[in-house]
């Protein structure tokens, strides 16, 4: 299954246009849910079956919550665009097959995984 994105707001667009770049399946909230409530995006995710990416740590009870397809939740402590698109992608592809039904903490040091489905 080729995975579909749904990129928030405080994960910035230079996230979103570096998943296009390697050719998935991207949507920004910044261009299309601006000033969404994080419910809103959690439904937009679920309805469209895209994995969430966000800094924004509240999204991990949420996740939990409300279950969307999955999440993933950038923890890191150098924050610029370059780093969060490094991590992120480097974790992208190394659990492709356990993105989707997981909630994904990733910090400089490890990755973390929790079931959401």
């Amino acid at each position: 299954m080729k995975q579909k994105f749904l990129v928030d707001e405080s994960a910035g667009i230079k996230v979103h246009l570096a998943l296009k770049g390697k050719g998935y399946d991207s949507k920004s909230a910044i261009e299309e849910l601006r000033g969404a409530k994080d419910l809103e995006i959690i439904e937009v995710a679920k309805k469209e079956n895209r994995i969430l990416i966000t800094c924004d740590k509240d999204f991990g009870r949420l996740a939990l919550l409300y279950k969307p397809p999955g999440a993933i939740i950038l923890r890191l402590s150098d924050e610029r665009a370059k780093n969060k698109v490094k991590y992120l992608l480097l974790t992208i592809e190394r659990y492709k097959e356990r993105l989707y039904g997981s909630l994904i903490i990733i910090t400089e040091y490890k990755v973390r995984f929790r079931k959401i489905s």
